[in-house]
Formats: C-alpha cells, sequence, structure tokens
C-alpha cells in the first residue's frame, strides 16, 4: 500500500481537526528545544498523571540524555498502544480504550502529531471492538503495518493501515498461527520484519515475517546474560546495524529499561534505564507523501 498525501490535503485535515476535544498542544518553546534528529536518537512516551496525559521524549544515546519534547492529553480510560515516527517532528500515537472502563467500546484512534502544532484525533472506522490496535510501524517502502490483537489474546492478525484515514485492510498473506501471543512490530533496514511471541512463562521468541511471501519463520529465544527473557517486552523500534531497540524489564521489576537485540542470536543487551512504555526511531522509512 502506497499512501499520497500531499502537503495541501495534510493542511486541510489539520485545519479540519484544530477543535478536536481532549489533545493537547506541544507548544512553540517545547519545539524550540527539540534536539536535531540523528541516528543515535530514540523516542519515547510514557502516561504521566500529574501532567494529564503522554509525555513525547528523545534519548540521545551519545550523551545518556533524556529530554521531555511534549505532552498529549488523553482521556480517562485510554491508553497509549503504539508510538510511531512517521517523518520530521512528525508522529503517530494509536490510542485505544481500557477493557472495563467506561470508554471499553470506544474504537481506537489515531493521533498525528507535529511538534509545535495542535494534533490530529481519527478514529478507526469500524473496528471490531473485540479487538486491540497495537504496535503501527513504517516499512521501508513508505506504508504502515500493524497488529491486530483479539483481546482474549488468542490470536492476531497482520494488517496495512491508512495514516489519513484511519482504515484498516488485511495483509491476507500472511496468516499468524492461532493460539499465540504475538506482540510488536519492527522492520529492519535490511527488509527483515520482525514480531515476537510471548510464551506461558513468560518466554518470548523473536520471529521472523516476510511480507511478500507469507512466511512466517522459526524464531530466536531472546535471552540475557544466557538466562531466558522472562516477561515480553512493551515496545520494539530498528536501530542502527540492524538490531533491535528493545523496552521493558524482567518480571516484577521497575522502572523499565532500554536494550538491544541480536536478531540473528536473541542476545539481548542493556543499554541504559529508560521508563518509556514505546519507543519508535527514524531508522528505516518514513510515511510516503508527508515530505
Amino acid at each position: 500500500m502506497k499512501l499520497k498525501l500531499t502537503r495541501r490535503q495534510f493542511g486541510q485535515l489539520m485545519i479540519a481537526s484544530t477543535a478536536v476535544a481532549g489533545l493537547g498542544y506541544l507548544g512553540k518553546k517545547t519545539f524550540a528545544q527539540t534536539p536535531l534528529i540523528t541516528s543515535s536518537t530514540i523516542y519515547g512516551a510514557h502516561p504521566d498523571r500529574q501532567r494529564g496525559g503522554l509525555v513525547l521524549q528523545s534519548l540521545n544515546l551519545t550523551t545518556k540524555q533524556i529530554q521531555d519534547i511534549g505532552t498529549v492529553p488523553i482521556e480517562r480510560g485510554e491508553r497509549l498502544e503504539s508510538l510511531t515516527y512517521l517523518a520530521l517532528n512528525t508522529f503517530l500515537l494509536t490510542i485505544g480504550p481500557v477493557t472495563a472502563s467506561k470508554k471499553e467500546n470506544d474504537p481506537p484512534r489515531l493521533v498525528t502529531v507535529i511538534l509545535g502544532q495542535i494534533p490530529v484525533s481519527v478514529p478507526v472506522p469500524g473496528f471490531n471492538k473485540l479487538e486491540t490496535l497495537r504496535s503501527v510501524r513504517v516499512t521501508n517502502d513508505g506504508s504502515l503495518i500493524a497488529l491486530v490483537h483479539r483481546k482474549d489474546k488468542k490470536s492476531a492478525r497482520l494488517v496495512n493501515l491508512n495514516a489519513r484515514t484511519a482504515a484498516i485492510s488485511n495483509r491476507d498473506n500472511i496468516k499468524l498461527p492461532e493460539n499465540e501471543r504475538f506482540d510488536n512490530l519492527v522492520q529492519l533496514p535490511n527488509g527483515i520484519t520482525y514480531t515476537t511471541i510471548f510464551g506461558l512463562q513468560g518466554d518470548t521468541s523473536l520471529v521472523p515475517l516476510n511480507l511478500e511471501t507469507g512466511q512466517v519463520s522459526q524464531g530466536v529465544q531472546l535471552k540475557i546474560n544466557g538466562t531466558v527473557w522472562n516477561n515480553g517486552f512493551t515496545s520494539l523500534a530498528s536501530a542502527p546495524g540492524n538490531l533491535i531497540y528493545a523496552v521493558g524489564n524482567g518480571r516484577h521489576l521497575t522502572p523499565n529499561n532500554l536494550y538491544t537485540i541480536d536478531p540473528s542470536t536473541g542476545a539481548i543487551t542493556l543499554v541504559q534505564q529508560w521508563d518509556a512504555v514505546k519507543i519508535a526511531t527514524n531508522v528505516g522509512g518514513i510515511l510516503r507523501g508527508l515530505l
């Protein structure tokens, strides 16, 4: 899928959406402090009750500095499902309803954030309310893919996603095995797409997906210092050198840390502490039509 969004169309969409309730404004002061985007910069997001929403951050791996770059208010009963880097200073957040909350029957929504401007919120039309939309990622060809999970966690499907309309369509050439807990998507610069499988005991495997042939290959078990990783990850992102960034921590341990994963061996290496729940980088593709 190739997304075509001209400057004029995008500007019209921004103007039409400025009155959306419940969305925050990332002011010019914050924008002016945004660091230069390089391959050593990672972006993250985490909820902050005191600020009443989500805090966007940047992490400079050279200086180890973590910097707040903006906030996006969300309503009670919502949570962040994914953070995606679209283009220069532009991000896509997937916001979904929390089960057993007043919003549990609401559809998920996509929030496009351009630093220094009012965010744009688009509900996902016709979404199955027994499912959740997670792990939206830009592929190297400039399109968007995502995982749709059943809330009973017994199956998942891979979909294409339109950032402008929020419409989803199945990638019918890939059938993810049922009764497996798939989570997280990431595509590396070499074109290989990976997802994770979360086992019953928390053991986690990294599994390659071939988006062209639909093949789901056998994965490698993830280990840190020779010990099986036992708690999955909250988010993955592409890293230079065809490595993978991951955020999470061992079972019952807080706060989150940033790690790298070697997809060929499954070896996990600690980078530093960072209490983000979702991450994204500019390594790999950018969404077509935004620049």
